[in-house]
């Protein structure tokens, strides 16, 4: 008959150890893992693009603008200059307002990306 005896301290140190191992092993896991190696570009759009974006897409807010013919086409090419900013659509209808201090583009020809 064979009697064993368990070191109920030895036992306790091992568990901490693990459980402190398991910790460290999440804690970087989830830290490192997490972390981006590449261009932030592929996790959110530029300044530039997302304002182009809005631009393209101002004509859609103005429900009271008149001859909305370009209401059922989409928005084509952004031109904007020092004075007025010009939307064409695919139907060869535009939209145009005038260019306010909000509006941080340099004067250019930018395509639109709905």
């Amino acid at each position: 008959m064979f009697v064993f005896s368990v070191d109920h301290s030895q036992l306790q140190q091992n568990t901490i150890i693990n459980k402190g191992a398991a910790l460290f092993l999440f804690a970087t896991t989830v830290l490192f893992g997490c972390e981006s190696s590449g261009p932030s570009q592929f996790l959110y759009p530029a300044e530039k693009t997302m304002e182009v974006r809005y631009l393209c897409r101002l004509p859609y807010l103005n429900a009271t603008a008149p001859h909305q013919a370009w209401a059922k086409s989409t928005p084509a090419l952004l031109i904007v200059s020092e004075t007025k900013v010009i939307v064409f659509f695919n139907n060869d209808s535009t939209f145009v307002f005038h260019r306010t201090s909000d509006i941080t583009l340099p004067p250019g020809k930018y395509r639109c990306t709905l």
